[in-house]
């Protein structure tokens, strides 16, 4: 079960509205894109939800201040009524087909793992502290939650139209996006009253998400546990339905660093053991090349430093638990992330589960020229080429009480940070 609620969002008022005042989630936007977007609009989310790589920890009270500020000049307000907010993105992928996704937003209570609510992937430990330290500050859920639910029949999409005049709607690049309040009590009635039936699995913002139960447990100690819940014990989502067919999941590809004096040809002969090695011309497309392969084969395309393209198919099933760092469910072990990550990345490279939740030696990207690209520059060692995981199998992980590895999935496209936000007070 599922309690979801409508609620007093706080959303630039119609002045401020501008494309450029929004913007994508914290957690994918870099220094230059931070300061690329201040300068379009000197009003820019970004201001409240990404700290400057220059700042000190004074940033976050700072950045309160400033929110306050944004509410007290006119360039926020707080809706007068409690509402839910549709949202629709309208999108064309890599293949040249356009989609849409539709979903809504409200505020859903919070619950612990598996009771009713459900992750997919592990998390890393410095986002939770940054987050955190930012919910303290401002008292607010500044970034919406990624949540997908079951709804075959579109019962609940049914009452997901946008009316006339939506409170916002532009096109960005290859990307459209309508935003409106949900005000017509009967739609209220049934969304809420519809998810009441539904589980929830978390597409993206894990770490949002257990920020928010840090940060309900630090007020509960604080204030002690009451009968009638507190804006704290919800948190901002967005909820669209897993049979929606703009729900898309784009790979999320490894570039790895810090393996010294990379030698290729040991580390072939290591390789192949467990692989079959194939080498590719240097205009192949590895994204290709894998993709033609059958989802019961494990495959993985990989940019070695000085040795090029190679696809590397494994050899047996068999071999696969043979070197996990711990027993892991089949669910879990056949993913080509998982055999990544157990027969490439730690074994050879040094990279545990652990590593990867503390360090930056592995970044994500989806993007092969861009992740090809680091190696050829000599930014990185070797970039590794997956294959997205379908919705199904993410629903399945999930619902199966399972995680994968950590970035397993890139849910494209991300939404607009700055739409609306929800107060903890």
């Amino acid at each position: 079960m599922v309690q979801l609620l409508p609620f007093r969002g706080i959303l630039y008022t119609p002045s401020y509205a501008k494309p450029g005042v929004y913007a994508p989630p914290y957690d994918v936007i870099d220094e230059k894109e931070r300061k690329g977007y201040l300068k379009r609009d000197p009003h820019n989310v970004v201001q409240l939800t990404l700290r400057p790589k220059s700042s000190d920890d004074n940033w976050y009270p700072k950045t309160a201040h400033r929110l306050q500020r944004f509410l007290k000049t006119g360039i926020l307000a707080r809706d007068k009524v409690p509402l839910l907010y549709g949202y629709r993105q309208h999108f064309t992928l890599g293949d040249g087909e356009t989609y849409t996704r539709t979903g809504f937003m409200g505020r859903v209570r919070l619950e612990a793992w598996g009771g009713g609510i459900h992750p997919h992937e592990r998390t890393r430990a410095e986002p939770l502290q940054d987050r955190l330290r930012l919910m303290r500050a401002t008292r607010m859920n500044l970034s919406p939650i990624f949540g997908m639910y079951r709804d075959p029949q579109q019962e609940l999409f049914a009452w997901l139209e946008p009316p006339q005049k939506p409170v916002i709607d532009f096109g960005e690049g290859e990307e459209r996006h309508i935003f409106w309040r949900i005000r017509d009590p009967q739609a209220l009635a049934a969304l809420a009253q519809g998810m009441t039936t539904r589980d929830v699995v978390i597409a993206d913002g894990h770490h949002r998400y257990e920020t928010a139960l840090t940060y309900r447990r630090e007020r509960h100690a604080q204030e002690g546990t009451s009968c009638n819940p507190k804006p704290y014990d919800y948190v901002l989502m967005y909820l669209t339905a897993v049979e929606d067919d703009g729900l898309r999941i784009l790979p999320a590809h490894r570039v790895v660093k810090g393996k010294a004096n990379l030698d290729w040809e040991e580390l072939k002969g290591h390789l192949q053991k467990d692989f079959v090695l194939t080498t590719l011309p240097p205009n192949a497309s590895l994204t290709e090349t894998i993709s033609a392969y059958s989802k019961d084969t494990n495959v993985i395309g990989a940019c070695i430093k000085g040795a090029g393209k190679w696809l590397l198919e494994l050899r047996s099933q068999q071999q696969i638990h043979k070197t996990f760092e711990e027993q892991i469910p089949e669910k879990i072990a056949t993913l080509d992330v998982s055999v990544l990550q157990n027969l490439i990345l730690h074994r050879h490279f040094g990279i545990s589960q652990q590593v990867l939740t503390t360090t930056e030696r592995v970044t994500y990207t989806t993007s092969e020229p861009r992740a090809c690209e680091a190696v050829q520059e000599g930014e990185a060692d070797a970039a590794f080429i997956l294959r997205p995981p379908s919705v199904k199998r993410v629903w399945d992980v999930a619902h199966a009480g399972l995680s994968m590895p950590q970035k397993s999935t890139y849910f494209y496209p991300k939404l607009l940070t700055g739409l609306v936000f929800n107060p903890l007070y």
